[in-house]
């Protein structure tokens, strides 16, 4: 019998935060007046509920955030972080990293699929001792006028890059927290939510999926 696979979600299931989010955030108040231009869209990207604005919105922030940074500079600030929050209590949930590892003690293939970037994600799961086998994650390259998404794998992406890694959803059971997650969801064996709200719940039960509880 092949061994179990199971895909972990970052944000919110492995962490109790967006890792990504509060990264920017932090570059931002680095440089104050760059969050001059990002309060409108703040504004308006907290009370929206169109995730297409929510997440074409975070990507303008990020921009703006990594502005005139190169790639070894931003590599260096996104793994510095990824270890502070692997070492914070806080940050973690150590009932996912308790249960990951048990998973993995049992044979299970594990595999992560975050939006958040690559190499922050990397540091954090290191840090955090959370083995793993495969991490699918959002990349970022380097331009003329800073860093920019290349790759930013959210929603029907995250699903995508990891049918291109060769990861057999149909047989998978897939752990996240977040709606944006459907259409990995759609894909997997089976579906298991941890940190989710009660509304997420509900918005997966309405879109005809029952997730298993947690074991």
């Amino acid at each position: 019998m092949p061994a179990p696979v199971i895909v972990y979600d970052l944000d919110g299931v492995i962490t109790t935060r967006d890792t990504f989010t509060l990264f920017t955030a932090g570059q931002l108040c680095r440089r104050p007046l760059r969050l001059i231009p990002t309060v409108p869209v703040t504004v308006r990207r907290f009370f929206s509920r169109d995730e297409e604005y929510r997440r074409t919105s975070g990507l303008v922030i990020a921009r703006i955030a990594l502005r005139g940074l190169d790639d070894d500079t931003f590599a260096r600030h996104v793994t510095d972080f990824g270890r502070r929050v692997g070492h914070s209590r806080a940050w973690i949930r150590s009932s996912t990293v308790d249960r990951i590892r048990r998973q993995k003690e049992q044979g299970a293939t594990i595999v992560i699929a975050t939006a958040t970037e690559r190499r922050l994600a990397a540091a954090l799961l290191e840090t955090a001792g959370v083995p793993y086998d495969l991490l699918s994650a959002t990349e970022f390259t380097e331009s003329p006028t800073g860093m920019e998404v290349a790759d930013h794998r959210l929603s029907e992406r995250k699903a995508e890059a990891l049918r291109e890694l060769g990861v057999d959803l149909a047989h998978a059971e897939f752990v996240t927290d977040s709606f944006t997650d459907l259409p990995t969801a759609r894909e997997a064996e089976s579906v298991v939510l941890i940190g989710a709200s009660a509304r997420t719940l509900r918005q997966f039960r309405d879109a005809g999926i029952q997730p298993l509880p947690e074991q």
